[in-house]
């Protein structure tokens, strides 16, 4: 398996190139970010890739990133999607594009792929806009393109609004949302259980901080010379120490 190729550029098309590497020149379909990448013939370039085999022949499909690679792998699981039709995709598509129109239903390609029509992208949509929430993707939901990962979903949206309204900012909750989501065993989930989950996330966190707090401040007791006497009746610069080494917010939680 070709899981990469560093090579020098030697041709460049539309949506293919030739890198030769060792002597040797790999013919490599591209996806809109990698032929966005590869710029200057002559000079050097790293690209992921996936190697298509058949009876008959190979094919390499060059890839910028591990996302992209991810997404790639996702496409081609879906039944009737080769890897020639989820080529297609990253060829006239981004990542972020790819996202929003799956979380849309597959109503949010702006252009036709060949031999692709409603009921197929519809297919891939209720097949992976589940499982496309578990890629690792950390990136800054403000754009329209880029929000319609969680708009476009009730339920996620819904537990967004209700983590919002308890006081998380917005980056924070949708990075609470998408960590259980990666925990979560089904693939479908409702707007009442994403967002007990979610509370429980942050309980879970919250007794572990504590613990771990809770630890230091009894490794301290121990090795303190007033070790046994009430904390009420400690010296008041024992009992600022204490409270110095417990975060704020945690302080706020134990009121």
């Amino acid at each position: 398996m070709i899981a990469s190729i560093r090579g020098k550029l030697i041709f460049k098309g539309k949506n293919d190139a030739v890198l030769e590497a060792a002597g040797v020149g790999y013919h490599v379909f591209l996806s809109r970010t990698a032929t966005e990448l590869l710029v200057n013939i002559g000079e050097e370039y790293h690209l992921l890739t996936y190697l298509d085999v058949k009876e008959n022949s190979l094919q390499l499909f060059g890839i910028s990133d591990s996302r992209e690679k991810e997404i790639y792998r996702l496409l081609i699981s879906v039944s009737g999607i080769g890897p020639k039709i989820a080529h297609s995709f990253l060829a006239n598509f981004t990542f972020e594009e790819i996202i929003g129109a799956i979380s849309s239903g597959g109503r949010g390609f702006p252009v036709k792929i060949p031999g692709l029509g409603q009921k197929k992208l519809e297919l891939i949509s209720m097949s992976l806009k589940d499982k496309i929430f578990k890629i690792g993707y950390d990136g800054d939901l403000t754009t329209p393109l880029q929000a319609g990962v969680f708009e476009t979903d009730t339920s996620r949206l819904e537990a967004l609004s209700a983590l919002m309204n308890l006081g998380y900012q917005r980056t924070e909750a949708e990075k609470i949302i998408r960590e259980v989501l990666k925990s979560s065993e089904s693939a479908k989930i409702s707007t009442e259980e994403l967002i007990r989950k979610s509370l429980e996330f942050i309980s879970n966190k919250m007794e572990s901080n504590l613990e771990e707090i809770w630890s230091k401040i009894r490794l301290l007791m121990m090795s303190h010379p007033w070790h046994g006497i009430p904390i009420g009746k400690q010296s008041p610069s024992i009992v600022t120490t204490y409270v110095e080494i417990v975060p704020t917010d945690t302080v706020k939680c134990m009121k």
